[in-house]
């Protein structure tokens, strides 16, 4: 990788938000896929995970995009997804990176596409300070496009009806992002916004209450205080399982030995049913809202996201600016 283009740039991220409309904000989709830097030279691309792995070899259709950009050196901000049967589904993406990389990783029923939303290198030289209207504008005019890469469209002001479009269309949801905000690489701030049908947030998976050899009652779960990177207890996730989860999220726990207890806050005064865990697993949790006490109201069970660092499960209000 030429050295104009830093190695290790981190994707700017957002706070959630109910919707709402604004002339201070523009509006896009939501996509339901894995975050992606695309660095995009002369003659090659390289495809970089948030958490900062090579997703280029799973995606082998993807590795040709720099003969669509026309100011590369570059990086291009933005999301793999996948469709199946005409549908945006995240599992063959899963599917993908739990695979041993080969050549012929092409299945004929699933596409794969990278939906390009912020232009943040240009010509080898950052535009990261420059206004997001003028990244947009860049973006669109040095992208041409083709059926695996296309460009995040979006509306000004308008939220509540593109949320409205987007939630009878069973989508994931969309963002808000400030008109005039820079790209802050690896920053959450209200900047950002995700705007999605249920409130999600990420946890590590920091133990278990058994039920069965290979099911449970619940995961414990946890979050990390911010600059401190201390474990804080935020609650225990006991629905939205089907068994065949249950047994995949207990072959990839890796419990701690008898005498190791876990350095983690806030811990429930009886915790003797829990059996603890190495903080390794990530998963996406729906909740009402977080008790006064920290915990997670209402949480439901989503998906593992296996695309995302446990450090970066981040207890709210603690890395905001």
């Amino acid at each position: 990788m030429a050295a104009s283009l830093p190695p290790n740039l981190r994707p700017m991220l957002a706070l959630t938000a109910d919707p709402f409309d604004s002339d201070m904000f523009l509006f896009e989709p939501k996509w339901d896929g894995f975050r992606c830097l695309a660095y995009v030279e002369k003659n090659m691309t390289k495809l970089q995970s948030r958490n900062g792995n090579d997703l280029t070899p799973h995606f082998p259709e993807l590795s040709a995009l720099h003969r669509e950009i026309a100011i590369t050196p570059a990086i291009i901000d933005g999301e793999i997804i996948a469709f199946h049967g005409g549908r945006e589904l995240f599992h063959p993406l899963l599917t993908r990176i739990r695979a041993e990389p080969r050549a012929n990783m092409r299945p004929v029923d699933v596409s794969i596409l990278f939906v390009a939303f912020d232009l943040l290198y240009s010509r080898g030289r950052s535009i990261l300070h420059i206004p997001l209207q003028e990244r947009k504008v860049l973006l669109s005019e040095s992208v041409a496009g083709n059926e695996y890469l296309v460009v995040n469209g979006y509306v000004h002001q308008s939220g509540v009806a593109l949320f409205q479009a987007a939630v009878a269309q069973g989508r994931e949801g969309i963002m808000a992002k400030r008109l005039g905000s820079p790209y802050l690489p690896g920053k959450r701030t209200r900047l950002w916004l995700k705007i999605k049908p249920l409130k999600t947030v990420e946890a590590v998976v920091i133990g278990y209450v058994p039920k069965t050899k290979n099911t449970f009652a619940s995961l414990a779960l946890g979050q990390y205080l911010g600059k401190n990177q201390l474990l804080v207890y935020v609650g225990n996730v006991g629905t939205g399982f089907t068994e065949a989860q249950m047994g995949e999220i207990l072959a990839g726990l890796t419990p701690l030995p008898p005498n190791e207890k876990p350095v983690v806050q806030e811990l429930p005064h009886d915790h003797s049913s829990i059996i603890w865990v190495r903080p390794e697993i990530v998963v996406e949790i729906g909740y009402l809202e977080y008790t006064p006490s920290g915990n997670l109201r209402h949480p439901t069970y989503q998906r593992r996201r296996e695309d995302i660092d446990p450090k970066q499960c981040i207890f709210p209000d603690t890395d905001q600016p």
